[in-house]
């Protein structure tokens, strides 16, 4: 059969059908059993699908958690559209990440999957690449484009920068210490943009 016209339109429903299985799957071993009871060969019983259905989108059970955090944090983790500031950019971008750790049942998941990922390289590698690189580079983003257009100091460390964005959240998240309160995010780049303005009054953040 071929792959234009009606019998392709039909089997994209099924295909994605399968898919959030996949990932509904996973989330619920995650859940019951932690990280070791997600493998391959399970999540595609519990989704019930054939494991090379599941290794047609992931190539590891690693890669398979990370994006049902996703799936589960859902439109928490979307960050909404800021007001065009760099602080708001930022606070956008970490406000959501605080969503979703807080409100989602992505927070209790992640703390797992960083734990796991102390002694498993495939889940260090999908942790990075599925979650940890696309927020930070979200930021950067932001950051890079402040120093270039002159509102943030040329010398500006911008990983390091993102560092102090995100690594407090993280750890209320995994030490529990103190919440993950709705003004975490804009006390948070308030005192990262104060700090990188410092020597030359505070940064034009409307530019």
């Amino acid at each position: 059969m071929g792959e234009t016209g009606g019998p392709r339109a039909r089997g994209r429903p099924r295909s994605e059908r399968a898919r959030a299985a996949v990932l509904d799957a996973a989330t619920g071993l995650l859940v019951s059993g932690g990280v070791q009871a997600v493998t391959m060969e399970a999540i595609a019983a519990r989704a019930r699908v054939s494991k090379s259905t599941v290794y047609k989108w992931w190539p590891t059970r690693g890669h398979v958690m990370l994006d049902s955090l996703a799936h589960a944090a859902g439109d928490a983790l979307a960050a909404p559209a800021g007001d065009g500031s760099l602080a708001g950019g930022l606070a956008a971008e970490v406000g959501a990440l605080v969503r979703a750790f807080r409100d989602t049942a992505a927070g209790p998941l992640v703390a797992d999957i960083v734990a796991a990922a102390q002694a498993d390289p495939d889940v260090r590698a999908a942790l990075d690449e599925r979650w940890v690189r696309p927020r930070r580079a979200a930021c950067a983003r932001l950051l890079d484009d402040a120093v270039a257009r002159g509102a943030l100091r040329p010398d500006t460390d911008v990983p390091a920068a993102v560092d102090q964005l995100f690594a407090p959240v993280y750890h209320r998240l995994l030490f529990g210490h103190a919440a993950l309160a709705d003004g975490l995010a804009p006390t948070l780049v308030r005192q990262l943009l104060d700090g990188l303005g410092a020597g030359r009054g505070r940064p034009d953040e409307d530019r």
